[in-house]
């Protein structure tokens, strides 16, 4: 299935762009970019049929079947009516947009679409959340059910244009990132929150607890303030005597009350090498990254090639939208899932601005 990008910065460059290249079923078409400089760089890597500034060309291609976009979450309304006006089936990478006054227009857009549509929420696509939903699942037998999950980074890393979006221009990581663990927490439970709550600094830095159906209350402490040395990510299931432990995309740990303890890890990269160990391995390694980390990466904001990658679902997501295409399947993450899980997001910043719990109303 030929594939094209518009959008080949540094998330697609390092994540969309060489699973693409890695997948059998896909042939990289084109590339799209306003940076000619990325664009050559990327045609010497991955030799696109062509590499463009105007996604017009792509959209007018036939031989184009998917397009991944991975542009500014606010500028994707115009690449939307472009790939349904084109048939062109399209991957939007998170957030569904950055205003939330655009929801509704772009529900109302795909509606009435005839194109197969996905969001970029990948963790329930990674191995280790595919090994714990099960887990889960069984665990989960009546009785308050307490989740926690931890997704802190170090902002002093990111790309400027992202540094300077959110630190100084007050972008808000809650629809940035933690809309991707609100998707998480929605298909783990099978459910969506009644009531959410949010404190700590606003745009960044919060703990947020969401109330869900069935007694089940989750925890995101979501943030930028900690070090990237640190394993970003960790998940925590308490419920019915037992525990569920997701390590960072790296282990999987599972302490049910019947006694079968439950362990698997998961292959990750480090510089074209891949390991498979436990958690605490992946992280010392982690740490040796970090210290590793130049003033030249630093002030460019790319690390991919480097730093530790794990599987946090970015291929299969790829995998899962080429299978459906294929096969004319439903789309599983569409325009509904990332619909809820951005409303969410927007009770979640009006729960701090109020400072006091809000009612969450999805159907």
């Amino acid at each position: 299935m030929k594939i094209a990008f518009i959008g080949c910065g540094g998330f697609a460059s390092g994540n969309h762009i060489p699973n693409a290249a890695k997948n059998t079923n896909l042939e990289i078409r084109a590339l799209c970019d306003l940076d000619e400089s990325r664009l050559e760089a990327l045609k010497k890597t991955y030799s696109p049929d062509y590499a463009t500034n105007e996604m017009e060309k792509v959209f007018d291609d036939s031989e184009v079947e998917m397009v991944v976009c991975s542009t500014k979450p606010d500028f994707r309304i115009p690449v939307i009516k472009a790939a349904i006006e084109s048939g062109k089936h399209l991957f939007v990478e998170k957030p569904l947009c950055y205003d939330n006054g655009n929801i509704g227009e772009i529900f109302d857009l795909l509606s009435e679409a005839h194109i197969k549509f996905m969001v970029g929420f990948n963790r329930p696509y990674s191995p280790m959340m595919r090994d714990i939903k099960p887990l889960y699942r069984k665990l989960k037998d009546g009785g308050n059910t307490t989740i926690i999950y931890r997704i802190i980074g170090e902002a002093g890393l990111w790309p400027k244009h992202h540094h300077d979006a959110v630190v100084v221009n007050k972008e808000s990581t809650i629809i940035h990132e933690a809309t991707h663990i609100f998707d998480l927490l929605n298909w783990l439970t099978d459910s969506y929150p009644s009531r959410i709550y949010t404190a700590g600094g606003g745009n960044m830095d919060n703990v947020i607890t969401l109330d869900y159906p069935g007694d089940v209350t989750a925890v995101v402490i979501s943030g930028d303030n900690s070090t990237a040395g640190y394993p970003k990510e960790r998940l925590e299931i308490n419920s019915n005597y037992g525990t569920i432990i997701g390590d960072n995309f790296t282990e999987t740990l599972a302490y049910p009350p019947d006694g079968k303890m439950f362990q698997n890890t998961y292959p990750y990269n480090i510089a074209g090498k891949e390991f498979q160990t436990d958690g605490k391995t992946a992280a010392e390694k982690n740490w040796e990254w970090r210290c590793s980390v130049t003033e030249k990466e630093i002030e460019y904001g790319y690390y991919y090639e480097r730093q530790v990658k794990v599987d946090k679902g970015h291929y299969g997501e790829l995998e899962f939208f080429r299978n459906i295409i294929e096969n004319d399947l439903p789309s599983e993450t569409d325009v509904h899932r990332a619909a809820a899980a951005q409303i969410i997001a927007a009770r979640a910043i009006e729960s701090w601005e109020r400072r006091q719990p809000v009612e969450v109303l999805i159907q």
